[in-house]
């Protein structure tokens, strides 16, 4: 099954967690790499900018105790209001509403997500539709959405020790196409806490 760019977030041993998968058939020519407190996903040819400009964007922001995940630049957007003050699920919902769907041949819907203490959050919109919800994470769950097929929120298994554990878990989740996948876990607080960043490239 082919669902394109995938979405979660969930606990994982009491931590919380959100985590990013680029699964593409068009583009499969892309890395995601760490910039301080980001993941940058981009091509590794920026020729193909030209082609499709929606195939680069922070796919994983955090700050303080909170981590925001969506497949465009609208992450950014998403960050930006909750530091203004706005709740994780008011801050998903305007911005997908602002940005709506991507405007390519697909018409391919922008997904989200966040997460903060044992909250976490999914959103999606649609041509046609949108959709957020908040869900009540315990210890050891978790929770994705897709661009295609998975387009409801379902539980998945993506449990990890570290950043780096659950990003490989998210890549190697059975299903076609995976270029790259990313993932935040957030810290204990001996450690300082905030959260631990990590991408997983197969090259």
């Amino acid at each position: 099954m082919y669902v394109g760019r995938i979405v979660a977030v969930g606990r994982s041993g009491g931590r919380s967690f959100a985590a990013y998968r680029v699964s593409s058939r068009s583009f499969p020519n892309r890395r995601a790499e760490v910039r301080g407190g980001s993941i940058l996903v981009s091509p590794m040819d920026s020729a193909d900018l030209a082609r499709n400009p929606y195939i680069a964007y922070n796919c994983i922001r955090v700050v303080c105790d909170v981590a925001v995940v969506s497949n465009g630049t609208h992450t950014d957007m998403i960050l930006e209001r909750i530091q203004d003050g706005q709740k994780p699920m008011d801050a998903i919902a305007l911005s997908l509403v602002a940005f709506g769907y991507e405007r390519d041949e697909l018409d391919t819907p922008r997904i989200a997500g966040a997460v903060q203490g044992n909250r976490g959050w999914l959103g999606i919109a649609k041509r046609d539709e949108f959709h957020v919800r908040e869900f009540d994470l315990d210890k050891s769950q978790a929770f994705l959405v897709a661009t295609y097929q998975k387009t409801d929120f379902e539980a998945a298994d993506l449990a990890g020790s570290n950043a780096g554990e659950i990003a490989r878990r998210a890549y190697d989740l059975p299903l076609e196409k995976p270029v790259c996948a990313a993932a935040a876990l957030s810290l204990p607080q001996e450690q300082g806490g905030g959260f631990g960043l990590a991408v997983y490239n197969p090259n």
